[in-house]
């Protein structure tokens, strides 16, 4: 491809201009194609999107601001694909997504604005937005729960909402639609529901307070018949049929869902669905005989001791309820999402599971990094097929239903019994998560994955894998760029670069680390690490604070400060880095191009490309 002549009539420390982008596509797309990349994937969770001029104090993926920020990704970082993380549903006492539900949406996502538009029956007006809830966070750039789950928060607007739903006529386009959308659910839609039944008359939402009765409504695969249809009958305190209510909400979170993916498919984005590993309460008790009695998943953390996570499928039922939930588990995905990536993918080839412990009073019992203590069976179950039922039976079955290519399926193979379980995937087409957070000079680093040698990690090709910095949500590249001289002289020898700057600048360490990403056909980063802040998402084992971080929303003014800066994701210095790494260090045509751009995004006085356009037209 032939690179136009770069227009040097420019001023440095901005943004580029809309003309300037436009002539710097073809220096991206040139590298990309040089370099043999793939799927580059910005890891976002929702609540992290930002917020438009109604905040609620939580963002979401469905929404035009997210939207219009993965665009801004694909422009400016060559973003293809968006892992979103668990969707499901949460509280205002447990907020992390890896807690949530495997099959409803959680309704503090759903994007209420658009529930004024004529396609949702213009179920809200604008008077609704004048209320306190739409109007009264100040703070952008943090989660704030307190508020989503108020009293007069989401789930009271919904209900108004909702109120107006009943009363439209049952040959509207909406209501043809929720009669479709629950004969498609049919699975999992009423059970869940059910379950907001049950906690409404326990007065509690942990199932493990109920009523033995209660708790027990589904230990047989087609449940208690006659407590099932007395709880079909509950209304809350407002008046409203609990099941009904839990599934229109369940029906306005699907259509969001889907027309946000599809708003990200016209862009040429794929979106990939993040399936946790864990089970919650509501799904073990919708599908209670299809999990072990008393076990749940778990893994080794040192010095003897063995941490839970959440209840366990029965493997000896996979050819009965336990592979009929994990098949609708991951059909749900596949028609959900473009791929998914299966977090703890090893639990399902080689697993490890353990029986929680107790204390004097029945309680679980925790550590002082807040780890659920359990003891290690004695006997670990045998997935059947040489351990490979699961993927090829189920999951693999699933995406073939649902025409997904198995190269959209990333199982995250890191830590636990993933050692064992590379040689039961070598050959399925799926993609391997690995990252280089802990890279030596002999693991970790991206030419680690793709050498040939003894070591199962290797002997694997670059489609292989997608390769992170840092896993899905905690550390962050600048957190890593602080600590990185370990790392030193595998990144000086493999990207060609000076050791003795990387060793006295933690700004090339950054962008060390980034451009190596880039070496290797898949990489993903989280947004906090394009972005360039030091926010974690998470910080394990912390409550108060945790999950709440939201990218500003001028968060464009804030990618461009953080270039000037040296943090961040500036592609064509990452893509400079990797080319001449392939080129044994050498500049070339490309190389200088790419340089020039890197040169302008890593200068002071940055500006938006709106601002740009203004001032240099």
């Amino acid at each position: 491809m032939k690179i136009s002549a770069v227009n040097r009539q420019v001023s440095f420390g901005r943004a580029l201009t809309t003309r300037e982008l436009k002539e710097f596509e073809g220096v991206k797309k040139e590298a990309r194609n040089q370099l043999g990349l793939d799927k580059t994937t910005a890891v976002i969770f929702d609540f992290s999107v930002p917020s438009g001029k109604k905040d609620t104090g939580i963002g979401t993926g469905f929404s035009k601001e997210a939207v219009e920020m993965v665009k801004f990704l694909n422009t400016m970082c060559d973003v293809n694909s968006v892992q979103v993380q668990p969707q499901g549903e949460i509280s205002n006492y447990v907020r992390s997504p890896y807690s949530g539900t495997s099959f409803s949406l959680g309704e503090h996502i759903i994007d209420l604005t658009k529930l004024q538009d004529e396609s949702y029956g213009k179920l809200l007006t604008p008077k609704d937005y004048k209320a306190p809830f739409f109007n009264r966070v100040t703070n952008h750039d943090t989660v704030d729960y307190n508020n989503v789950f108020s009293p007069d928060g989401q789930s009271a607007v919904l209900k108004k909402a909702y109120s107006r739903f009943e009363e439209l006529d049952e040959a509207s386009p909406l209501k043809k639609e929720f009669k479709q959308f629950k004969k498609d659910n049919a699975y999992w839609l009423e059970r869940d529901a059910l379950y907001e039944a049950a906690a409404v008359l326990n007065g509690s939402e942990d199932m493990r307070t109920w009523s033995l009765k209660d708790q027990n409504v589904f230990d047989t695969p087609k449940g208690d018949t006659k407590r099932i249809n007395q709880l079909k009958r509950v209304r809350d305190d407002d008046g409203y049929n609990v099941v009904d209510y839990e599934e229109f909400v369940q029906f306005i979170a699907d259509k969001q869902q889907k027309e946000s993916k599809a708003a990200y498919n016209a862009q040429g984005v794929d979106v990939y669905g993040d399936s946790k590993i864990g089970f919650s309460q509501k799904d073990y008790w919708a599908h209670k005989s299809a999990f072990a009695p008393n076990t749940e998943f778990g893994c080794d953390i040192g010095d003897g001791k063995y941490s839970c996570w959440s209840p366990a499928i029965d493997f000896n039922k996979l050819d009965g309820e336990a592979g009929e939930l994990l098949y609708n588990k991951f059909d749900t995905f596949f028609k959900r999402y473009d791929g998914v990536r299966i977090d703890a993918a090893w639990q399902l080839i080689d697993p490890l599971l353990c029986e929680p412990l107790k204390d004097n009073n029945g309680n679980d019992v925790f550590d002082n990094n807040g780890n659920k203590l359990g003891r290690k069976l004695d006997y670990m179950p045998e997935v059947p097929d040489n351990r490979m039922y699961i993927m090829k039976n189920i999951i693999l079955k699933a995406a073939d239903n649902n025409n997904v290519s198995h190269d959209k399926v990333f199982l995250e193979l890191l830590g636990g019994n993933s050692y064992q379980s590379l040689d039961a995937v070598r050959g399925t087409g799926t993609t391997l998560t690995h990252i280089t957070r802990y890279g030596q000079p002999a693991w970790g680093r991206v030419k680690y994955y793709e050498s040939w040698g003894d070591n199962k990690y290797q002997n694997m090709t670059p489609g292989d894998y997608t390769i992170g910095a840092g896993t899905h949500d905690d550390t962050t590249i600048e957190e890593q760029a602080e600590h990185a001289h370990s790392r030193l002289d595998y990144l000086a020898h493999d990207l060609k670069l000076d050791r003795g700057e990387l060793e006295h600048s933690k700004e090339a360490r950054s962008k060390a680390i980034i451009g190596e990403l880039f070496t290797t056909r898949n990489q993903f980063m989280t947004l906090p690490d394009i972005l360039g802040t030091n926010r974690r998402i998470n910080t394990p084992n912390t409550i108060e604070g945790n999950w709440s971080y939201r990218a500003t929303q001028d968060y464009q003014r804030e990618y461009f400060e953080n270039l000037a800066s040296g943090k961040g994701l500036n592609l064509p210095d990452a893509y400079s880095k990797a080319l001449k790494a392939k080129h044994n260090g050498h500049d070339t045509q490309l190389t200088r191009k790419l340089d020039y751009y890197a040169g302008i995004l890593n200068s002071d006085g940055p500006m938006t490309i709106k601002e740009a356009n203004k001032i240099l037209k």
